[in-house]
């Protein structure tokens, strides 16, 4: 199906300046994503370059830490999903399961320390979790006696952090 030029200027402003990825940009416009592709790869032929002018976009409209954001944000819904669905694998080998966590762990690390660089309350998130989680093992190993009492107000300390560091 030919679609006309205002539909293919509107898939390359979705990419470019929403900063929407190419399916959804395609979605948008209501192309296939292989047309949306195939746009992209005929105007980068033509030297027009949308990643280029997406990249310059950003860093001129000072979205650069909105950008960060909305892909750190993705990424943790994402990595919570994925854990979510590693943990109901039944069929999953337990072996295959720690493999599996610990690539999460690793690109959730690369995705915090890569962000901690343009976003400052994800390393004051991330100190708050380390902390949470040292006071927890202290409390687990030095009194445990007092381990139910702890997690009976962790829930409630989750929400306070969530809240403070959002």
């Amino acid at each position: 199906m030919a679609h006309d030029e205002k539909t293919k200027a509107d898939v390359r402003r979705y990419y470019v300046f929403d900063c929407l990825t190419l399916e959804l940009a395609a979605e948008k416009a209501g192309v296939s994503y292989n047309t949306a592709r195939r746009w992209k790869r005929e105007a980068e032929a033509r030297g027009d370059n949308w990643d280029k002018v997406r990249d310059a976009n950003t860093m001129a409209s000072g979205k650069v830490e909105d950008v960060a954001r909305g892909m750190l944000t993705a990424f943790v819904l994402y990595f919570e999903n994925t854990m979510d669905e590693i943990k109901r694998a039944e069929e999953l080998p337990v072996s295959e399961k720690a493999k599996l966590i610990q690539g999460l762990g690793d690109s959730y690390s690369k995705m915090v320390a890569s962000s901690k660089r343009l976003l400052p309350e994800v390393s004051e998130l991330a100190t708050a979790w380390k902390v949470i989680e040292m006071v927890t093992n202290l409390i687990k190993t030095k009194h445990p006696d007092l381990l139910p009492a702890f997690l009976s107000v962790l829930d409630d300390l989750e929400g306070i952090v969530k809240q403070e560091f959002k």
